[in-house]
Parts: C-alpha cells; structure tokens; sequence
C-alpha cells in the first residue's frame, strides 16, 4: 500500500514538473531541464502502462470467453436447420 502511495505521489511530482517546466527557456541541445522533462515522461508512460495493463487483460479474457461461450452455444447450420428443400 505504502509503495502504491510513493508511485502516485511520484507521478504526480512527474505531471507536475512537466506542466511547470514545459515551457522554459531551452539551452540547446544539451539543455538539462529537456531532459528532466524527457525522464518524467518516461517515468510517467511506464507508470501508466503498469496501471493499464491488468485491465487490459481482464478484457482480453472477458471478450476470449465471450467468444468461446458463444462458438458452444451456437446452433450448427444445417440444411433442415436452413429449411432447403431438397427435389431428387
């Protein structure tokens, strides 16, 4: 729980600085403040993929089943099934 809290409050730190710092007065191309911003960014894509991810894989399974449960369900076609008359 303590760790959840930490991660939180560093990506809020992260959005924070980014939104303060966004538009600064850049040195080129060795300007550190670029790279700060560069760092939380990563820092805050990684932390939202570790969020998204358990969700994501709750659907896939959730859609997979559905799937699965509808192919076991569903009637096979026939041509009785599809009333075809069939003249010989």
């Amino acid at each position: 729980m303590v760790r959840a809290l930490l991660d939180r409050l560093l990506v809020f730190l992260a959005s924070l600085y980014v939104s303060r710092h966004l538009e600064h007065h850049c040195h080129g191309e060795h300007c550190h403040v670029c790279h700060h911003i560069h760092r939380c960014l990563e820092l805050i894509s990684v932390c939202m993929e570790m969020v998204v991810a358990p969700f994501v894989l709750a659907l896939r399974c959730f859609f997979f089943r559905q799937v699965c449960i509808r192919q076991t369900f569903t009637q096979p076609v026939t041509l009785v099934s599809q009333k075809i008359l069939l003249l010989n």
